[in-house]
């Protein structure tokens, strides 16, 4: 499957979720926020527009015992950004854009996939239209 990537996108690799974080996607599910966050099967993403705030998240998700070091250690989160893609390098995710219109035509979207998941199926945020988006506003 894939995630829909807007702004600067926090991911988690979501087998980390129930392997490091006493009460797994509950605990997870306290320090979300409310709106921009979507998952699949593999991913979690969480876009957020102001770095401060990405920073927060990020701390507050290592509290609850993912592993991550802003040296570079993306064991369990990494970041991809709409325009630029992968922020560093990370062995474990693929980002691309996919044409989400009928028959697959444009507009398009940045997305990422855990590698070598076969599935090009789309998760979004609830209630996310592309008409007003990020990406329409933005591009991909």
């Amino acid at each position: 499957m894939a995630v829909l990537i807007e702004a600067t996108a926090i991911l988690i690799r979501a087998a980390a979720i129930e392997k490091r974080i006493p009460s797994g996607w509950k605990a997870l599910g306290e320090v979300l926020p409310l709106h921009n966050v979507c998952s699949d099967d593999e991913l979690v993403s969480i876009s957020l527009v102001d770095p401060a705030s990405v920073r927060e998240q990020v701390e507050q998700l290592v509290s609850l015992g993912l592993q991550f070091d802003w040296e570079g250690d993306f064991e369990d989160i990494a970041f991809a950004d709409q325009k630029r893609g992968l922020l560093a390098q990370c062995e474990w995710l693929e980002f691309e854009t996919a044409n989400i219109g009928i028959g697959g035509t444009p507009p398009e979207v940045a997305i990422c996939r855990l590698a070598g998941s076969q599935s090009h199926e789309l998760r979004v945020p609830e209630g996310w239209r592309y008409q007003g988006s990020l990406t329409e506003q933005f591009g991909s």
